[in-house]
């Protein structure tokens, strides 16, 4: 039996799933996993530490033991899959998980020849497909990029401002209180993703305990970001230097990364497992994703349309 997955990392709906789906694997055998981010990224931007923190955060709540693979060889054109079976193996890792699309397998010609001569069993993490579920599920891992590019985009800014050394008075500070803001909206639980979490409530009382600790995790975030906009407000008055402001921004934005993280690869998993086809319905209904008469077949192959 496999011992020790490799489990590559990525930004899409499909990679973000497969995450919770190796973990949940892992767990019901006994196994350890060791996470390698394999985007290559144009921007000069790098996710991997917000992708890598949230595919850690989801072991943990899964009691499964992980790691992160250090990442010691830029490819700048992009990763092979003999690149990492490479590194899988230099992990002593003996099982290799994967998205279907991604990168480093959609390169190949001939993946099912691939997999065969690669020297690595290789597994394939696809979500079963039920429909609205893909939409609602779709829209959450929306909110979720759209919060990390928010939070990114703000730690950007002010590594920038405190490496020209500039004093609190010259960063734009109300466009940062207006972007914790917008955080606080996508993060805002009651029209985000409540419905999912009380409606996995009433289907099972497995996950009680987790569901428990994100509600606590979801008012201390609350808090956190209250804090950064008090502390904002502090710096445009020169009262905190903007090194303190990017110290509290940072650990900010790495207790949400983590908390995203639990929510992707334990909640919605489990959700997908124990959530029937009418509960998916009246959740999308909820979020306004799909009313229960549109033609789902034509919705979803608009969203497909769009992410192509």
């Amino acid at each position: 039996m496999y011992r020790h997955f490799f489990v590559p990392v990525g930004g899409t709906d499909a990679a973000i799933e497969a995450v919770g789906h190796a973990l949940e694997f892992a767990r019901s055998i006994g196994a350890r996993v060791t996470f390698f981010d394999a985007c290559c990224e144009a921007s000069a931007e790098n996710r991997a530490a917000e992708r890598l923190a949230k595919a850690e955060a989801a072991a943990r709540a899964q009691g499964v033991p992980c790691a992160c693979a250090p990442r010691a060889v830029a490819h700048t054109s992009g990763f092979a899959l003999e690149i990492v079976v490479e590194l899988a193996r230099a992990q002593g890792c003996d099982l290799l998980c994967a998205s279907a699309d991604a990168p480093w397998l959609m390169r190949q010609r001939d993946a099912g020849d691939a997999f065969a001569s690669c020297g690595m069993p290789v597994l394939m993490c696809t979500a079963q497909r039920h429909r609205v579920a893909d939409l609602v599920i779709g829209k959450l891992l929306g909110q979720h990029r759209a919060t990390g590019a928010q939070l990114h985009a703000l730690l950007c800014n002010m590594r920038a401002a405190v490496s020209r050394g500039e004093p609190s008075g010259a960063v734009a500070m109300d466009s940062i209180v207006a972007a914790l803001r917008n955080v606080q909206s996508l993060r805002d639980r009651p029209g985000k993703d409540a419905c999912v979490f009380s409606r996995l409530r009433e289907r099972t009382s497995a996950f009680d305990a987790e569901l428990d600790e994100l509600e606590h995790q979801h008012r201390h975030e609350v808090r956190l970001l209250d804090a950064l906009i008090d502390s904002a407000r502090a710096a445009a008055k020169d009262e905190l230097p903007p090194a303190c402001f990017e110290q509290q921004l940072q650990t900010c934005a790495q207790f949400v990364w983590e908390h995203m993280g639990r929510e992707e690869g334990v909640i919605l998993p489990a959700a997908r497992r124990y959530l029937s086809d009418a509960d998916w319905q009246e959740i999308g209904a909820a979020l306004a994703v799909v009313a229960p008469s549109t033609n789902l077949e034509h919705t979803i192959g608009e969203l497909r349309s769009s992410r192509a």
